[in-house]
């Protein structure tokens, strides 16, 4: 994928953060990102729109894009050499750009899974929500689809580390 990071949109997205009202509403720990993503509709094939990776949480991610994309499209996200399809769940006009919400629905990852526990720094990193690159959140959301000791360990790092949210053990969806 060509390098097509934009700054004009890396600036939009800094200046957009979500407000404190609307983290407190959300269920799952949003990661901010500003990594550069290759989007495709998979209704109609077409040039590929490249855009930038604003933040993502376990079951999807926003990406700032320079047109609109419809609700209940599925798209192909290619990034860090991960494939990521979804469905868009909303498009919302921001500043001259779009902010496009995706509900990952599957991944492909072209280093396949790894068998090794989830490092305690990355779980508590994770747990958080700030520190992990892109990559690193899709690695450790997938390993804690298929790993009952991750989970438990996160739930107990969730407690901790977050003390003012419930401990309550995190939504994960299937990855089929």
């Amino acid at each position: 994928m060509p390098n097509q990071f934009n700054p004009r949109m890396a600036a939009l997205a800094q200046s957009l953060l979500p407000s404190e009202q609307d983290a407190d509403r959300r269920t799952e720990a949003r990661y901010p990102a500003q990594d550069p993503a290759e989007l495709e509709l998979l209704s109609a094939p077409a040039e590929p729109i490249y855009g930038t990776i604003l933040d993502v949480s376990r079951s999807g991610l926003r990406i700032g894009l320079p047109k609109r994309i419809d609700r209940g499209e599925h798209v192909k996200v290619k990034l860090h050499g991960n494939v990521i399809f979804g469905e868009v769940r909303y498009c919302r006009a921001v500043s001259g750009a779009f902010h496009v919400g995706i509900r990952i629905q599957d991944l492909v990852r072209l280093s396949g899974p790894t068998n090794q526990h989830i490092a305690d720094d990355q779980l508590s990193l994770y747990a958080v929500g700030k520190g992990l690159a892109v990559p690193e959140v899709i690695e450790v959301r997938e390993h804690l689809g298929r790993c009952e000791t991750c989970r438990t360990r996160l739930t107990a790092k969730v407690a901790l580390l977050n003390p003012s949210r419930r401990a309550k053990p995190p939504r994960l969806q299937p990855l089929d």
